[in-house]
């Protein structure tokens, strides 16, 4: 497999997505909301209350980590659902699909395409919530912590890329079931509130402000778990049931 190829798909389909103004704006604007917020919270607290903001900040870390994750991936829904849907649409799918690329080469080229800048926005989101965490600390002279902390980095940097992928291979199967880009947003989409499960359950053993940290890696490793399986299991199935033949026809 040749992956310049896929990477030619990839370019081709970012160019598209990027004259879609929703896809275009929506990438901006929710690649900023995950650290403003983060760095909103973090500065409320801290400024209200150094002593307990930052004796507190590492729970609300743990809770706040996983939005962050999952308002930097919803990109990666936009951008698949324009890669396949949007093709179809707008019919410049059938020529792609008349291609001599092999169907792996096209596969991996429409998951590079959602791969790469949802990656970006994600590592984009935690490196300017530490930064920014950090000038704010150190504003009012405390200890630098880190937020996202390491819980959250592991949950972050195991079950992001591993969602991202879920979502892609969702859209792929969909493609050929659905008519329009929104509807394929709403259903790939949905697979994002998986990060859910690490946002709200720990609060349940939140008690003077802090949250079991025992609780709040068990329910990350959980995590990421489901989305390995989620994403191992979709993308067998797109790339087994993926026939170009039945799409041109159809």
């Amino acid at each position: 497999m040749a992956l310049y190829k896929s990477i030619l798909v990839a370019k081709a389909d970012l160019k598209m997505a990027m004259k879609v103004k929703m896809v275009r704006y929506g990438l901006i604007g929710i690649g900023a909301l995950g650290p403003i917020t983060m760095l909103v919270t973090v500065a409320l607290m801290v400024y209200g209350d150094p002593v307990i903001g930052v004796l507190i900040l590492p729970s609300i870390s743990a809770i706040l980590a996983p939005m962050l994750g999952m308002i930097a991936i919803i990109p990666a829904s936009m951008i698949a659902a324009n890669a396949l849907v949007g093709e179809k649409e707008m019919n410049t799918l059938e020529p792609l699909l008349s291609t001599p690329l092999t169907d792996r080469e096209l596969l991996i080229g429409k998951l590079l395409s959602s791969f790469i800048p949802s990656m970006a926005l994600l590592l984009g989101s935690i490196l300017v919530s530490e930064i920014g965490t950090f000038i704010i600390l150190r504003s009012v002279g405390a200890e630098f912590i880190l937020v996202p902390g390491i819980p959250g980095l592991f949950l972050l940097l195991t079950a992001g890329p591993t969602l991202i992928v879920a979502i892609v291979s969702i859209m792929i199967l969909i493609s050929g079931r659905v008519k329009r880009v929104y509807e394929a947003y709403q259903t790939s989409g949905a697979v994002v509130m998986v990060f859910i499960l690490p946002m709200m359950i720990p609060t349940m053993t939140m008690g003077a402000g802090t949250v079991d940290m025992n609780s709040v890696w068990m329910w990350n490793i959980i995590t990421f778990l489901i989305t390995l399986v989620i994403a191992a299991s979709t993308w067998a199935l797109a790339v087994r049931k993926f026939n170009r033949d039945t799409m041109i026809s159809m």
